[in-house]
């Protein structure tokens, strides 16, 4: 069991890859013990295993489906036999939409599992830290939205509502918490270059260079982008940051303009 008062216990769900693995390795890097969360039972295990030995933390690997609530309780569980009660809640598990089109044309099951496991499952784990957190007196809950949050994109209407809702559940949440010293915050990226873009990218799905250049900064994001923020929201200094929802989109969501060419800028080196 873990004591160190300076790096409590964190759980990222979603953890065995993408934007997840990226937070759980800034965290162990930082000296937090890391309890990553994943379908995959040898998924998330082999990548526990993996960051143990890159990073020299603590790690664990639990298999859950975060709209099981019988199952993340078992795994909460075993997080807690191993590190201790948990300080630090990175809710990060979700999916893409797998179809798109207008909503009377999609099976309504669609919609459902997209908020099932953006909103609802951020909520599951939500219940299963704060009974701890709030024992302690600390805690600190992070929540992955998107720049969808701020904009709305078509043919999607499933991916930006669950989105959208967790923006609200991270504000609501966070005034329950406030002074029970517990934050909760949002992270909304824009395009992020993880493994499951980048072959959507390869078949088409979406066109990298074009996102690329609708983005202000001319590029994707890095999931370590993404994860540097999750470790500032998580630290003992950041508790007068709470119900907020930040932004990391290379200011994709305040350019209004239609996508015109107004031809090279001269203060741009060619």
């Amino acid at each position: 069991m873990v004591e160190d008062a300076r790096f409590p216990p964190a759980i990222v769900t979603g953890g065995a890859e993408g934007i997840g693995y990226a937070i759980a390795r800034a965290f162990g890097r930082a000296g937090y013990p890391v309890a990553l969360v994943d379908l995959s039972e040898n998924e998330v295990v082999s990548a526990a295993e993996g960051l143990a030995a890159e990073t020299g933390t603590m790690a664990c690997g639990v298999s859950a489906d975060v709209t099981d609530r019988e199952a993340c309780t078992a795994a909460h569980a075993k997080i807690v036999d191993a590190f201790g009660p948990v300080g630090v809640l990175v809710n990060n598990a979700g999916i893409m939409p797998q179809q798109k089109g207008w909503i009377e044309e999609l099976p309504p099951a669609e919609f459902d599992r997209m908020m099932a496991i953006h909103v609802g499952g951020a909520l599951n784990w939500c219940r299963l830290v704060l009974p701890g957190m709030r024992a302690a007196g600390f805690g600190r809950i992070v929540n992955m939205s998107s720049a969808v949050a701020f904009l709305a994109v078509p043919h999607r209407l499933g991916y930006v509502a669950a989105k959208k809702a967790l923006r609200g559940v991270t504000e609501g949440l966070a005034l329950d918490c406030a002074r029970a010293g517990i934050t909760v915050n949002a992270i909304a990226p824009g395009y992020v270059l993880t493994d499951t873009l980048k072959e959507r990218a390869r078949r088409g799905v979406l066109d990298h260079d074009d996102l690329a250049e609708r983005t202000p900064v001319g590029r994707w994001a890095r999931p370590e982008e993404i994860a540097r923020m999750a470790l500032f929201l998580a630290d003992p200094e950041s508790a007068y940051i709470t119900g907020t929802t930040m932004l990391i989109d290379g200011g994709l969501s305040i350019r209004g303009d239609a996508g015109e060419d107004i031809g090279r800028s001269p203060f741009i080196p060619s």
